[in-house]
């Protein structure tokens, strides 16, 4: 076993030695970035300015380009063929727990150091680790610093390797069943706690193990990869060279110069300041002061010895700044330094290009690069925990749900997937609208791809249910409405209006106290005889014989059909002032519903005032007999 480690630690050692240059320019970098330029360079800064005076360009304007960078795409994975409901609601669950897994990985704030690492370093590594308390994967960003792995022809990754020193104490108290012979030095001697040691981490397709090069190789730590690849995922920046280079390793040069020329401009305005003065032979005296007086015949002679500072000084910081900016490929609109008085929003547009391409083009690299990690989690979680039900909850798309889920089932041998910046990717969000809009006003795309490619995250299917439902409600209270307004032409068409008000009035109550509006719609409009019977309620069978004598008659009888006091058969009994005829007494065919004698109701009379102020009443009354014969 030792003799396979001593093997494998022969190629990572070959691969540190090529990147020693790569190396060399990612700590200088990385000092420059943390302010520490005056470390690297110590003879080009003075006592009195110990440090640099002029803005951490390189810091700001990485920081500024991850950070625009940085925001996550959206997942969008298929089952199937994507053709069926069924497929949609098993591609919208898988959604959920690639969602789930970025969410508990914190990958959004994870993504900002990522991009970070890709434009300052050329490179950057996401790694997938099981994480046994919640039964989950878990993605976890690692800084390139130390850090070596090997490509193979299509650009798989074989094998990584992670390089770290750290003190022997720290590694004591991390692996205490191992601490003899972490303590233990190859010569035999114990080491001080404080004595710093190479620690490497190794992983390929087969393996996963932790070992000591300086202790004869103890292995700390050793495991199979669960998985069949390497849970490792690199993304570069685009190279023609055989190693990625960082976006600011040739801005060290030309921020050091600007450092250098604003401490030049600073002693040159000093000089300036404390110039001797001058006087002519007669003044003998030197009086200081805001309300010194000094005496001479020649008094124009009297003044400060003038130390011009060359134009071409300015000139030259200028030209050193612009080119900072030029290799950083970091816009002056970004800073607010456009000079001019007026700057219109294409000029603006122009002047930022150099962002968008930028934007665009890594968010493609680093899309690819979380599609790889997130089709590694789902391979994780359904080797290590593929019968277990997992109840997840998170939020997607800015809603919030709640899922249970078995990866054996749900994610099966099916672990690819696809992110989606939008095809807008590095345009603003509303340049995205305006041609989306444009896209689908003339039929060119369909509103299911308009929503896959908005500038912001959105569930296409449970959009569409939503958009559905709404349209549903707004209609219902159409509908409903529309059978309010006909409650006029019922009352004059004698018919009653009272079950169309209750149930209106009903309706508002409901939703009043918070029913949605299409149950408070149904219960409110159901009638009574067609609600299903609470539990416990039902009526007992009616015998047969029961049935006839209790079923009803036609309109206007009194009793069971065939039985006396039907109208217009012998034997009816009629109620007080209803006729044979079934009208009340004094009310002429035609006229039913209407006042007594033909006269209008008191909507008609309403409908006839005028707006002049003038209010008329108008009254007419109409008799109607049926035509003889």
């Amino acid at each position: 076993m030792q003799s396979s480690i001593q093997a494998l630690h022969q190629r990572v050692e070959a691969m540190q030695q090529q990147c020693a240059e790569r190396d060399n320019e990612i700590d200088r970098v990385r000092m420059v970035r943390g302010g520490k330029i005056d470390q690297l360079y110590p003879e080009m800064f003075a006592d009195d300015l110990p440090k640099s005076v002029v803005g951490n360009l390189i810091d700001v304007a990485c920081r500024d380009t991850a950070e625009m960078i940085a925001p996550l795409p959206a997942l969008a994975c298929a089952a199937g063929n994507m053709t069926t409901h069924s497929d949609e609601v098993r591609a919208s669950k898988k959604n959920k727990i690639g969602s789930y897994t970025w969410e508990n990985s914190k990958l959004a704030v994870q993504n900002i150091d990522f991009a970070d690492s890709i434009l300052s370093y050329g490179f950057g590594a996401y790694l997938v680790e099981p994480n046994y308390d919640l039964q989950t994967p878990m993605i976890r960003y690692e800084s390139p610093f130390g850090t070596y792995y090997y490509r193979d022809r299509w650009g798989c990754i074989v094998w990584y390797a992670k390089i770290q020193v750290t003190d022997v104490g720290t590694l004591a108290g991390l692996y205490p069943e191992k601490a003899a012979q972490i303590l233990r030095a190859p010569s035999g001697a114990v080491r001080s706690l404080q004595e710093f040691v190479r620690l490497v981490r190794y992983m390929d397709k087969d393996r996963i193990v932790v070992y000591l090069p300086d202790s004869n190789f103890t292995i700390l730590a050793s495991a199979a990869n669960p998985i069949s690849r390497v849970p490792v995922v690199i993304a570069e920046r685009p190279d023609q060279e055989t190693r990625p280079r960082g976006q600011y390793d040739d801005v060290v040069w030309p921020s050091l110069a600007r450092s250098r020329m604003a401490q030049y401009m600073l002693k040159a305005a000093d000089l300036a300041v404390n110039s001797p003065l001058v006087i002519p032979d007669d003044v003998t005296e030197i009086n200081f002061g805001p309300d010194a007086v000094l005496r001479s015949r020649e008094p124009q002679k009297i003044g400060k010895v003038r130390l011009d500072i060359p134009q071409d000084v300015f000139a030259l910081s200028a030209e050193l700044d612009r080119s900072a900016k030029e290799g950083a490929r970091y816009p002056e609109a970004r800073t607010g330094g456009i000079k001019g008085n007026i700057i219109t929003g294409r000029g603006v547009q122009e002047l930022m290009g150099t962002m968008d391409t930028q934007v665009r083009t890594m968010q493609t690299i680093i899309g690819y690069a979380l599609q790889e990690v997130t089709s590694i989690a789902f391979e994780m979680d359904a080797v290590l925990w593929p019968k277990t039900t997992k109840k997840i909850t998170g939020i997607l798309t800015g809603k919030p749900f709640e899922l249970t889920y078995t990866p054996d089932k749900d994610i099966g041998t099916s672990f690819g997937c696809k992110v989606t910046y939008g095809f807008a990717a590095g345009l603003s969000p509303s340049q995205a609208l305006v041609a989306l809009l444009q896209l689908r006003g003339d039929d060119l795309v369909s509103r299911d791809t308009v929503r896959r490619q908005l500038p912001f995250d959105v569930d296409p299917e449970m959009e569409q249910r939503q958009v559905d439902t709404q349209q549903l409600e707004d209609a219902a209270k159409q509908g409903l409405a529309a059978l309010l307004q006909a409650v006029g032409p019922m009352v004059m068409q004698g018919q009653d209006p009272l079950p169309i008000l209750l149930g209106a009035a009903k309706a508002i109550q409901s939703r009043q106290q918070g029913m949605p509006i299409a149950d408070a719609i149904l219960e409110a409009l159901t009638p009574p005889d067609k609600k299903p019977e609470p539990p416990g309620t039902e009526q007992p069978p009616v015998p047969e014989a029961d049935q006839q004598q209790q079923q009803p008659g036609p309109p206007g009888q009194s009793g069971p059909p065939g039985q006396p006091g039907q109208p217009g058969q012998p034997g009816q009994q009629l109620p007080p002032g209803i006729r044979p005829n079934g009208l009340p007494q004094g009310v002429a065919y035609g006229q039913q519903g209407m006042a007594p004698g033909g006269m209008p109701d008191i909507q008609s009379l309403m409908s006839t005032l005028r707006g002049t102020g003038q209010a008329r009443m108008e009254a007419s009354t109409m008799v109607k007999r049926p035509r003889a014969g």
